[in-house]
């Protein structure tokens, strides 16, 4: 579960340019949730955003031990505001990114719910894999 500055204008966004021609990482991402491919008790929770004062990469966040993710329902949870940017799993905190004029974090993104399979995080997949399941019981945002 992540969202993705509506400003980004790359292929695959949602926006297209519709309201504005960032790139990543510019735009800013928020990893509200993350696993690994071979760690389903480990969450983690990432920003990857573009210094607005000098343009270079920046990524920081942290992870939260939480047990049963496969077989129970937990609450993943992001409160943002002018100052910062919290994630939370089952009301405990995994990260805190201190919100400032440097970071993208002041402008409408967009959330994205998916399955990711591979690559770094999602790690080798098997042969003989055909289907996943990522089930959610909902999606509330308030502001």
């Amino acid at each position: 579960m992540w969202t993705l500055g509506a400003n980004c204008n790359e292929t695959g966004s949602v926006f297209q340019g519709q309201y504005g021609s960032g790139q990543w990482p510019g735009c800013g991402e928020i990893d509200i949730l993350e696993q690994t491919g071979w760690n389903k008790n480990e969450t983690i929770s990432h920003f990857h955003w573009g210094d607005r004062n000098t343009g270079e990469y920046k990524n920081m966040g942290g992870t939260l031990q939480v047990e049963n993710t496969a077989e129970e329902f937990h609450v993943y949870a992001m409160e943002w505001t002018a100052s910062s940017i919290k994630t939370f799993v089952d009301d405990e905190l995994v990260y805190e990114l201190p919100n400032s004029a440097d970071k993208p974090y002041d402008h409408p993104h967009y959330l994205l719910l998916n399955i990711a399979i591979g690559g770094n995080l999602g790690g080798d997949v098997p042969a003989d894999f055909s289907e996943g399941t990522f089930e959610i019981d909902y999606v509330r945002i308030y502001q």
